[in-house]
């Protein structure tokens, strides 16, 4: 699977400094390290559409992105990569210098490149200062490494004829005013600086102050150059680890949030993330597995018979002839082709599956290393297995997104869930803090959707946010008046004069209540410890059991569980940790102040916790309304 955050189209590719990017990356540096060391370079059409991403332009021809983030597995040469376009920025005509009319020319070290009418044109940066980031004090870095070679051994060495002076801390050619510099964390000393670009190499490591702290002032260094100069940075890495609030974390989180449009007017990032999706359980089987492992390297990856592959929209993975196309037509010019693994890659799938199948390997870092996915947090209360397995109508969701309409997004629910199916609704809530979110539960298959979700927003945007509680109400209304609503549990937490009124206009309606003790909807989630945590270990077992497609019309299945494959919902039961007490467990945040919110969660406990009580399966103090199938 391939996430590329926005997506762009052939118009704003053509709009890019990317094809002069790549021609003169391909021209003049090589490959700095491992047994291809001295070799030219070969872009794949993945990575060679990534550099094009990279130097997209607006109309004005200023960066599209000042923050590009890239995501690959381990082993996919994300350094030397990295490498590639520091050197680029550092010596290439990296900033835009016109329209072309066509037939103008750029020439360095005796090659020419001919511009296309209509293509950017490109000029270096004067004085550029280019530096690469390493996580230890006592190495340079493999970025700054593999430049390092280039400049001593590659084609950049003829430039020390023009003063260019490459030192093992330092690169400097006085004729423009060019610095390539390693850097290191300690911080504090880096204060001050001017830098064109920055890499940051594998942010999943970013994961303590001292790092955060040398990846704020790096960026915020950035800001002192000014239009001419358009600087940017590169952040490479490998999956996190959850709840380690790395840098690389919080770029995945601000990424979700565009997608989800919550971000509107801020969008700086280009997020080009590459991973696959396979249960432990499916590790043992080796079609999957190797499907698995070839879907998440791509072009990285060495074919199995010297061709190129693609990978359909429906997983199939298919050669290509010469011409780029498969032998039914499909090209990666077609929306939800991939590219697989080709002939110029690299990576070795045997080497790689031993490593995943070794007894003695952690399976979570094989998901996180080798399929570049989520592995469970150490406390999470359900592993992410469990949740992938679950997930329903990835489809709807993937195309409410390609729209980048937050509105889209919000009513995906509704071209899956029947006006007249019976429904539960969960509602967890907040004034000026974390989220209020309501989540429905379809009786007959227990799939639970978002139906409305509110969250404080990051940053300085937050300060004055409150939730917008006559919305929230109005939803609520929407739902009695169009679903057929037979049961509604609502944490009562600073909510308790709209729950009330709820209770008053629709109680009568209901055939499910939390207790014997007249409310209907009124479910104190402090109070009712002991049910929740009966709740919390039957949601559990749901998750435990594959999950079944039911009917309409059908009897429903009690222990079944469904997750709408919205990305809201799923990060909330994602962010949830298993706290254990002496009468069993709850499911708290991490920490109480983290930014990881769990309120969509607790809302679909609380309507599943309906469907358990209406469905005679639960446990505690409650009213049983037996299930009648209409």
């Amino acid at each position: 699977m391939h996430d590329v955050i926005p997506k762009l189209d052939a118009k704003d590719r053509k709009r890019s400094l990317g094809k002069l990017a790549a021609w003169w990356i391909e021209k003049f540096t090589l490959i700095g390290r491992g047994d291809a060391k001295g070799k030219r370079i070969r872009h794949s059409p993945e990575y060679l559409q990534f550099i094009i991403d990279c130097y997209a332009l607006d109309r004005y021809g200023r960066r599209r992105f000042g923050h590009v983030f890239l995501s690959r597995p381990k082993g996919c040469n994300k350094s030397g990569f990295a490498a590639e376009i520091a050197m680029f920025e550092a010596f290439g005509p990296c900033r835009f210098a016109g329209w072309a009319k066509g037939g103008e020319t750029y020439t360095f070290l005796g090659k020419t490149y001919r511009y296309e009418k209509g293509e950017p044109m490109g000029r270096p940066i004067k004085s550029p200062l280019v530096v690469c980031l390493a996580t230890a004090e006592e190495q340079t870095g493999e970025i700054y490494d593999t430049i390092y070679y280039n400049c001593t051994e590659g084609y950049l060495r003829f430039l020390a004829g023009e003063g260019m002076d490459a030192g093992k801390t330092r690169i400097l050619w006085p004729k423009t005013g060019m610095e390539i510099r390693y850097s290191t964390a300690a911080a504090r000393s880096k204060d001050g600086g001017l830098q064109t670009f920055v890499c940051f190499d594998e942010t999943h490591q970013y994961n303590n102050k001292r790092l955060r702290d040398l990846y704020d002032i790096m960026t915020q260094n950035l800001t002192k150059r000014g239009v001419e100069a358009d600087p940017w940075f590169l952040e490479t890495t490998t999956m996190y680890r959850p709840g380690e609030e790395s840098v690389a974390e919080l770029t995945y989180k601000t990424a979700k949030d565009l997608e989800e449009g919550r971000l509107r007017g801020w969008e700086d990032l280009l997020f080009d993330h590459r991973y696959a999706n396979l249960s432990r359980e499916d590790f043992a089987n080796d079609e999957k597995l190797t499907h698995a492992v070839y879907e998440a390297y791509g072009s990285a990856m060495k074919s199995p018979d010297d061709r190129d592959y693609i990978f359909l929209p429906d997983g199939r993975m298919v050669p290509v002839g010469p011409d780029g196309r498969s032998s039914e037509g499909w090209s990666l010019k077609d929306e939800g082709v991939e590219p697989g693994p080709s002939r110029y890659g690299w990576c070795d799938l045997r080497r790689t599956v031993k490593k995943i199948l070794d007894p003695a390997y952690d399976p979570d870092n094989a998901t996180r290393f080798y399929f570049n996915n989520l592995a469970s947090a150490r406390d999470a209360w359900l592993s992410e297995d469990m949740i992938q397995s679950h997930l329903a109508y990835r489809d709807v969701v993937d195309a409410a997104l390609k729209t980048r309409s937050l509105r889209r997004l919000d009513e995906a629910w509704t071209h899956v869930v029947d006006r007249r199916e019976e429904i539960m609704l969960g509602f967890d809530g907040s004034i000026s803090d974390d989220s209020t979110a309501l989540v429905g539960c379809r009786v007959r298959d227990g799939l639970l959707f978002l139906v409305k979700i509110e969250q404080k927003p990051d940053g300085p945007q937050g300060a004055d946010w409150r939730v917008d509680r006559d919305s929230f109400d109005g939803k609520v209304r929407w739902m009695f008046s169009n679903y057929n609503v037979i049961g509604m549990f609502a944490d009562t937490d600073e909510w308790e004069p709209y729950i009330a009124q709820w209770e008053l206009d629709y109680g009568g309606r209901l055939r499910v209540f939390p207790r014997s003790n007249g409310h209907h909807i009124r479910f104190p989630m402090n109070g009712y410890k002991s049910d929740v945590r009966a709740e919390l270990k039957t949601l559990y077992a749901a998750f435990s059991y594959p999950m079944q497609e039911v009917p309409k019309g059908r009897k429903p299945i009690p222990e079944n569980v469904m997750l709408f494959a919205d990305p809201r919902l799923i990060d909330h039961f994602r962010n949830g940790r298993r706290k254990d007490t002496s009468e069993g467990y709850l499911v708290f945040k991490e920490t109480p102040n983290s930014p990881h919110k769990i309120d969509a969660a607790m809302a679909g406990v609380l309507a599943y916790r309906a469907r358990s009580i209406y469905l005679g399966t639960a446990t505690g103090k409650h009213v049983i309304a037996p299930y009648k199938l209409r």
